[in-house]
C-alpha cells in the first residue's frame, strides 16, 4: 500500500508540475489608467501581459512603482520585466516589438493654446517622469531652463492641479488625461465645478512607440510571438475595446 501511495503522489506531482507557474515580476507605473489601474489590478497593459503569458509557465506578478524606480530595479535584477520603454533607455535588457503607442499632449485651461515649445517657458509645467528622455531635445531644453517645471509620479494629481489652477500646463498621454478628467467630472462632489470645454490641447509631440523590456531573451521572444498572434486574431484590439478605446489614434479617449 505504501508503494501505491508513493506512486500516486509521484503521478500527482507530474500532473501538477506544469500548473505551478514561475513568477514573472513586472514593474508597472501605478497611475496611468486605462493602461494600468492599480486599485483594480487591471488595465490595457496588464491584460496584454496576462494574455500573452497564459500557458507559458510564467505568471505575471505586478509591482506598482514610480516609473523611475522600475528602471533601476530591472537593472538591479529585482524585476524581470517593465513596461513603456523606448530604445536607448536601458543598457542591459531585451526589448519586445512595439506594444502600443502613446500620444502625449500639452493640456491647458482658459489659456491660449500652446503653439510652440517656447510658449511653455516661464509657465508652471507638470509632466510625467522621464518626460525629458522621451519628448525630444527641444522639450528637454525647455525643461532644463524652466525653474517652474516638475516631473511627478502620480498623473491623477496633474489633472487635479490643472483643474484647480495650481499649474498652467500639463504634459500627459491623451487617453490617461481624458480618463482622469472623466473621473473628476463624474464625481458628485465636483458636479458643475469643471467645464471640459475650457480645456485646450496642443499636439507638439510625435507619437511615442513603447516596448516592454525583459531581463531574459526567452521571455521577450515568447511575449513577441504571442503579441503577434494576439494582433492577428483580434485579441489585442478586444483588450483595448474593454476600456472604451482602440489602438488607433482616431479614438484616444478612454472611459473609467
Amino acid at each position: 500500500m505504501g508503494s501505491f501511495n508513493r506512486l500516486l503522489c509521484l503521478l500527482l506531482l507530474l500532473h501538477m508540475g506544469p500548473l505551478i507557474a514561475e513568477p514573472l515580476r513586472v514593474g508597472v507605473s501605478f497611475a496611468i489608467p486605462p493602461y494600468v489601474i492599480a486599485q483594480e489590478g487591471r488595465g490595457i497593459e496588464l491584460d496584454l501581459l496576462r494574455e500573452a503569458f497564459a500557458g507559458s509557465g510564467y505568471e505575471p506578478q505586478f509591482k506598482y512603482l514610480p516609473l523611475e524606480r522600475t528602471f533601476r530595479m530591472l537593472e538591479e535584477g529585482k524585476l524581470d520585466a517593465i513596461i513603456n520603454v523606448k530604445p536607448g533607455m536601458l543598457n542591459h535588457a531585451y526589448l519586445s516589438q512595439s506594444v502600443l503607442t502613446f500620444h502625449n499632449r500639452i493640456f491647458t485651461i482658459n489659456n491660449p493654446p500652446i503653439l510652440r515649445m517656447a510658449d511653455l517657458q516661464g509657465l508652471r509645467v507638470s509632466a510625467f517622469q522621464r518626460a525629458r528622455q522621451i519628448l525630444g531635445n527641444e522639450f528637454t531644453s525647455m525643461a532644463d531652463h524652466n525653474p517652474r517645471y516638475e516631473e511627478v509620479a502620480r498623473q491623477e494629481g496633474q489633472v487635479q492641479k490643472l483643474l484647480l489652477g495650481r499649474t498652467d500646463a500639463v504634459i500627459l498621454e491623451q487617453r490617461v488625461f481624458y480618463y482622469y478628467l472623466a473621473e473628476q467630472i463624474e464625481d458628485e462632489q465636483n458636479a458643475g465645478r469643471y467645464a471640459p470645454a475650457q480645456i485646450r490641447q496642443s499636439e507638439l509631440f510625435a507619437p511615442t512607440h513603447y516596448h516592454f523590456a525583459f531581463r531574459q531573451a526567452t521571455q521577450q521572444r515568447w511575449f513577441d510571438r504571442q503579441l503577434t498572434r494576439m494582433k492577428q486574431d483580434g485579441r489585442y484590439e478586444r483588450i483595448f475595446a474593454a476600456y472604451g478605446a482602440t489602438s488607433s489614434a482616431k479614438n484616444i479617449k478612454a472611459s473609467p
